[in-house]
């Protein structure tokens, strides 16, 4: 029996014989050599090394599929694994007839070739692995064993290591490297340098960003912007200040030179650029919170003017209907205003009114510059620390106006000289700035602080070295690289490669979009056209009626009574027992012997992070495992790619259990936003009105199969749709996602560009669908009902402005899916630009295009309504689960660094994938081993069932009364 497990749609999909397949079989002369000829080969096509004999390896699904194949019982294997010689010779065979090698000396050369070039941009053994297997599949090479890999990855790995710390370190001085070394040098019994650099942002405040101005100092005074690391790959750098932050001082100092050498100055670089990127976010806080305090003071005084607004305006109107009445002659017209209106009154008001429509409170910028104090607290810091640039096409005097303010703090000049730019500044804060012909100089400089803090958001400008808010054209790949990879990632995506094929792809593409919708037009209940729009029924329900609703109790009670009690830790050892989850957690010493206390410690780990319940308290919780092995299982084995590679190996074990197969095929996902309270006064510390407090937000996905696989942190001021991207790109699982959806919050046009650049389908779910616009492309078709809603100047795309970014935006989705970029953080760049930016507006048609395409298919469509409804409930399902496992500290997150947190988002979603495993493959035993038809139970509604929302999970504390304790 195999420990292998394969789903039902890979054996389907890889093991399926063609007539070639079934010619070369059938040249085997007797059934059971047929047979076990035919497995083997499907085997390999699966597994890409041959079933282990003696005994022969064998997958019962996969057998059983070969036999139907060949109308072969599956028992006749039994006599094909008496013949060793004719296993063995098949194998020569099937090696011959798939076109495959073994792994030889000539194989593992190759293979140690191609692992040091990657071991220079992997650090992590897994993603390593995952490289190997994929080099050696390519190159038709069978896997030996995992631990001979894993030999020769460790190999190399230490190989590129020390062929990149000797190169790091070869470029250093002496001083340089004692100035090194003085980071780890503590003086006055306080923190080392080293140390202090490790502290996360404080909340925006002056006194912040003086603490982060003053990290650049330190920083730029060692000398590192002369270090080049651009030889060095950015993952690979990352990987190293993620060691270093984890390192204390004096387990740095116990490094090897060359090594630490090397991870220091990878550290430092990062460090700078990271803190670049947190001015550059205070300012923005800063600002915004000054803007929002003076539109409070404005506010208030409408409050407090109320009464004289109201009187002025009950004035005016009895002035206006006395002027507009025809009966009052205009020789009498004045003489009749003031017997009506007392003059002095007017007089008071029209004084009152001057003062509220020019005064202070005329305009809430007016406020902003009576702040402008406690601005100089922090702007000068700010663009003196900072190198601002225009991004290429952009034509602004900002930059320049930037660069006259260092000059004047520098020289400490107060007057603005007569040649002041003034072209940054927008036209309604023009007549603040300058008053009577004279330009104020704090006017003029909260004015410049708002526009760098609106241009760099709106990506006008960007700041050097920074990694967010840097060039725009720094998130691209080289173009060499892009020149291999152009036709193979259009090729996948169904697009033409050449721009001058778009223009008959896309119009061909939504003509049959519109025609399909025309088409089902007359049997459309929920959607139809009038001149006012579109006039939207309610979707007839997909509920059960009364008769299935009690079948389904009667199913859910069945399952609920043969399903067994279990507690949060008991479970995960069950899970870890069969799959071994720890062991991504594991160091190589522990994995060649796995013991129970290691296992033990890991799961407490993250049970502790994962209920948010903490190290601390779960050390007081739990048994023989104390505070200290959960903090050095935190910063030492609970790494962030172990735990994506952890909950991979989770979601493909449910993705292989057949009941899962009722749920969905792992084909489709959703995501959604799940908010938890955050009291920490941190950078990333925003206000939530739905809370009515401080929040932060876990952004989780879920395919079909209600498995979880992928999570992150994010601001909860942040849009989720720059995030979408990112759990499909980055999860780790075997699931092969084709559609997704989201809400509102996810949807943009330009994710529609994005899906559609990346092979994918984006389906969200749009408040207010009928008021979106649908465009058109031919302007000659005939459009029936709809002609209404696209007969307009402003509904036709521009073919020729995606024509002219065709290349350019394949490459940009190329560089974010290899990694290149991160999505989000280009994604939420491309978002911020205007129409005025050309590659904008291009993926900005290209979206409409594809957004015009799923809205006539959702209209028309009652079965792509419903796959989205249900796919937005599971995640909603799991966003519940996730508010029931981490119930620690009421539901707040304490954590202070971003690492932190999403080491908390990441432990709740392997923790919940762990129980939604273990109850899918309960509820696949009850199915097996209890008698349904005796109990009367419907198996077929099966796809109403979730693996959540059970009782059977005990997630909290045993609580034990001690009666011995009681007098």
């Amino acid at each position: 029996m195999s420990t292998v497990r394969f789903s039902h749609d890979e054996i389907v999909r890889e093991a399926k014989f063609s007539p070639e397949d079934m010619a070369e079989i059938q040249m085997r002369r007797q059934d059971h050599t047929r047979l076990g000829f035919a497995y083997q080969i499907a085997f390999v096509r699966l597994a890409h090394r041959f079933p282990l004999q003696q005994p022969l390896e064998i997958v019962d699904e996969l057998l059983t599929y070969v036999g139907v194949q060949l109308d072969i019982p599956a028992e006749k294997i039994e006599a094909y694994q008496q013949r060793q010689p004719t296993m063995t010779e098949q194998r020569l065979a099937v090696l011959d007839y798939l076109g495959l090698r073994r792994f030889g000396e000539s194989e593992i050369k190759m293979l140690e070739e191609f692992l040091f070039e990657e071991a220079c941009r992997l650090e992590q053994t897994g993603p390593l692995m995952i490289q190997a297997k994929q080099f050696l599949k390519e190159s038709g090479i069978l896997f030996p064993a995992d631990d001979t890999l894993r030999r020769l990855i460790v190999r190399q790995r230490q190989a590129a290591r020390e062929h990149i710390y000797a190169r790091v370190a070869d470029t250093l001085s002496s001083d340089f490297k004692k100035r090194l070394d003085g980071l780890l040098t503590a003086s006055d019994n306080r923190l080392t340098p080293f140390q202090s650099l490790k502290q996360p942002p404080g909340k925006a405040s002056p006194k912040a960003m003086l603490r982060l101005a003053a990290k650049l100092e330190l920083i730029q005074a060692i000398g590192i912007l002369n270090v080049d690391l651009s030889w060095l790959n950015n993952n690979y750098q990352r990987s190293l200040t993620r060691y270093g932050r984890r390192c204390s001082a004096d387990r740095m100092r116990a490094l090897k030179e060359d090594h630490r050498y090397t991870v220091l100055v990878c550290f430092l670089w990062q460090v700078y650029r990271d803190t670049i990127d947190h001015m550059i976010d205070t300012h923005h806080k800063l600002m915004t919170r000054i803007y929002n305090h003076a539109q409070e003071d404005v506010d208030e005084q409408t409050r407090k003017q109320r009464r004289m607004i109201r009187n002025s305006l009950t004035t005016l109107h009895t002035l206006g209907q006395m002027i507009l009445d025809a009966a009052i002659a205009d020789e009498s017209l004045r003489q009749t205003l003031f017997n009506k209106v007392d003059k002095e009154q007017l007089t008071t008001q029209i004084a009152d009114v001057e003062t509220w429509l020019t005064g202070k409170y005329s305009h809430v910028f007016n406020l902003v510059v009576d702040r402008f104090p406690y601005i100089r607290q922090f702007a000068p810091t700010l663009l003196d620390r900072l190198d601002f640039r225009l991004e290429e096409g952009t034509q602004s005097t900002i930059v320049e106006a930037v660069k006259l303010l260092q000059q004047m703090n520098e020289d400490n000049k107060r007057k603005l000289p007569d040649d002041a730019p003034l072209g940054f500044i927008p036209k309604k804060l023009r007549p603040l700035v300058e008053k009577n012909g004279e330009v104020s100089k704090q006017a003029w400089e909260c004015a410049l602080l708002t526009a760098v803090r609106d241009e760099i958001r709106a990506g006008n400008i960007f700041v050097q070295r920074s990694k967010r808010f840097g060039c725009f054209d720094d998130f691209f790949i080289a173009d060499a690289k892009w020149e291999k990879q152009r036709e193979s990632f259009f090729t996948r995506a169904g697009l033409p490669t050449k721009a001058e094929a778009v223009p008959e792809h896309l119009t061909q593409r939504l003509n049959q979009a519109y025609d399909n919708f025309l088409e089902l037009l007359p049997k459309n209940s929920y959607a139809n056209v009038s001149e006012n729009g579109w006039q939207l029924s309610v979707d007839p329900s997909d509920k059960l009626d009364e008769a299935g609703k009690q079948r389904l109790e009667e199913l859910k009670t069945w399952l609920a009574k043969n399903m067994r009690n279990i507690r949060l830790p008991e479970l995960l050892i069950e899970v870890d027992n069969e799959l071994h989850v720890t062991h991504h957690f594991m160091t190589p010493q522990q994995q060649q012997q796995r013991t129970a206390e290691d296992v033990c410690t890991i799961l407490a780990t993250v049970m502790a992070h994962g209920c948010n319940v903490g190290p601390y308290t779960m050390s007081r919780l739990t048994e023989g495992i104390t505070y200290r092995q959960i903090k050095w299982v935190t910063d030492w084995q609970l790494l962030e790619d172990d735990q994506r590679q952890a909950l991979a190996q989770v979601v493909n074990a449910i993705s292989k259990l057949d009941v899962t197969q009722a749920w969905g095929k792992g084909k489709t996902s959703s995501s959604d936003g799940q908010r938890f309270r955050m009291k920490r006064k941190l950078l990333q510390q925003t206000y939530s009105p739905r809370f009515n407090d401080y929040a932060i937000e876990f952004y989780s996905f879920v395919a079909d199969n209600y498995a979880p696989f992928y999570s992150t942190v994010i601001q909860c001021t942040d849009r989720d749709a720059a995030f979408v991207l990112d759990g499909l790109l980055y999860n780790e699982s075997d699931l092969a996602l084709e559609e997704h959806y989201t809400d509102t919050h996810g949807y943009t046009e330009i994710n529609f560009a994005a899906f559609a650049m990346l092979g994918r389908r984006f389906a969200p779910r749009i408040r207010g669908l009928k008021k979106q616009r649908i465009y058109r492309i031919d302007k000659e078709k005939e459009y029936g009902s709809l002609t209404p809603l696209v007969d307009r100047w402003d509904r036709t795309i521009h073919l020729d402005w995606i024509c002219e970014q065709w290349d350019r935006m394949g490459q940009f989705y190329a560089s974010l899916e290899s990694g290149h970029a991160t999505a989000s953080t280009a994604l939420k760049r491309l978002a911020s630009y205007s129409g005025k930016n050309h590659f904008y507006r291009a993926n900005r048609e290209l979206g409409r295009v594809f957004k015009t395409e799923f809205i006539l298919q959702f209209m028309s469509d009652p079965l792509v309504r419903k796959r989205v409804r249900r796919g937005l409930l599971k995640g909603e399902e799991v966003n519940g689960l996730a508010r029931q496992v981490a119930y620690g500290k009421q539901g707040t997150i304490t954590a202070r660094d971003l690492q932190a947190q999403k080491n908390t988002a990441s432990c709740l979603t392997l923790i919940m994938s762990c129980i939604i495993y273990w109850q899918a493959k309960e509820i696949n035993r009850v199915i097996l081993e209890c008698d349904s038809d005796g109990a009367g139970v419907d198996l077929s509604l099966l796809e109403h069932i979730s693996p959540i929302g059970w009782e059977n999970v005990i997630l909290y504390g045993e609580y034990v009364l001690n009666r011995n304790l009681i007098e």
